[in-house]
């Protein structure tokens, strides 16, 4: 396994891959962090990295900056390694990629979206260890009050996260209905 940390704007971002028979397979993805948080985390989750950063191949590090800016973009998810995953999880994480750009869903809109409509408390819990954030975008799921919810960036960076995508608030700190897509 290998990382790399790539410098967007003012933040850098993180994410650790492997490659297995000339694929790429993303383990985890960072959120924005100091360097020095980043690469605790990185060598607290995957002890047996190599301690030297590699680049890695196949426009995967663009990606990830232009989602972070806020860009609309393909991702190819078979470069995501989903098998650590519950099923339940792969498919509410592959039911988030769904919510496109611009736009939120609900916990409970997930919920239902995945077969398990009374699951709204389990879609959070995904939500929070999603292990691909900004490319499996999470930061697009909201409670059903309007209110955005937590995020494992900190509330602030999912606003703006949301608001790079053209998403507005209302004064109350609610997103607007209008931007709902159920």
């Amino acid at each position: 396994m290998f990382y790399s940390i790539l410098k967007v704007d003012e933040v850098e971002i993180g994410f650790v891959w492997s490659s297995i028979v000339k694929k790429t397979l993303i383990e985890r993805i960072y959120l924005p962090n100091s360097r020095e948080n980043l690469l605790g985390k990185i060598f607290r989750d995957f002890p047996a990295i190599t301690s030297k950063q590699r680049v890695v191949n196949g426009g995967i590090s663009q990606a990830i900056t232009d989602l972070y800016k806020g860009r609309e973009r393909y991702f190819d998810f078979t470069l995501l390694n989903f098998s650590p995953l519950t099923e339940f999880a792969r498919c509410v994480l592959l039911k988030t990629c769904k919510i496109p750009h611009g736009r939120v869903a609900t916990y409970s809109d997930l919920a239902a979206a995945a077969g398990h409509p009374r699951a709204c408390r389990a879609v959070g819990t995904i939500m929070a260890n999603n292990p691909f954030p900004i490319v499996i975008p999470c930061h697009r799921v909201i409670r059903s009050d309007g209110n955005p919810g937590q995020f494992g960036g900190g509330c602030a960076m999912k606003r703006r996260l949301l608001e790079k995508e053209g998403v507005f608030f209302a004064p109350s700190g609610m997103v607007l209905s209008k931007y709902l897509i159920f």
